[in-house]
């Protein structure tokens, strides 16, 4: 609606107002997005009745980029816990998409902790800012006592793992 009224105000020049409708509709599209991603952990993706190999697969295949999978796990991990690394791979994969180049993607099962690493050959740079996608990552994993380590030096590769406590 405010971007409505932005374009409405365009006609007639001013040029504050128009600002200022233009600042509130980018700050409830920001709020939107997040309701969204709240929203979306929650939800368990259908490709994951499969496993986490097929979910992960499947989202490899949609990403568009030149990426493949290595899943070895003993066995399946709880379903909260797949969600959480099948969504942290989602957001990885786009990470990748937008500065990496060829990815891979794999799942081990170390210890009692299911790992999930993205590696690609992007250039390099990759930080955790707050607000930004890999923040949102962490905080996802935090919620499950897991943890993301990013490693990313200037020229690439970058790899980020992500780590998630097994239960016993």
């Amino acid at each position: 609606m405010k971007l409505g009224l932005a374009k409405d105000e365009l006609e007639h020049a001013d040029l504050p107002q128009v600002q200022q409708l233009v600042t509130a509709a980018h700050a409830n599209a920001k709020q939107a997005l997040t309701e969204l991603r709240d929203l979306a952990r929650g939800i368990h993706p259908p490709a994951l009745d499969a496993g986490l190999d097929v979910a992960l697969a499947t989202l490899v295949a949609t990403s568009g980029i030149d990426a493949r999978v290595a899943v070895d796990l003993p066995r399946r991990p709880p379903p909260s816990l797949e969600t959480i690394v099948y969504f942290s791979a989602a957001e990885l994969l786009t990470n990748a998409a937008k500065h990496g180049g060829t990815t891979l993607v794999e799942v081990t099962e170390e210890q009692d902790v299911l790992q999930l690493r993205v590696r690609d050959s992007g250039p390099g740079g990759a930080r955790t800012v707050p607000g930004g996608g890999l923040a949102g990552v962490a905080e996802r994993l935090r919620t499950v006592d897991g943890e993301l380590t990013v490693s990313s030096p200037p020229g690439g590769p970058t790899e980020v793992s992500a780590r998630v406590p097994l239960p016993r």
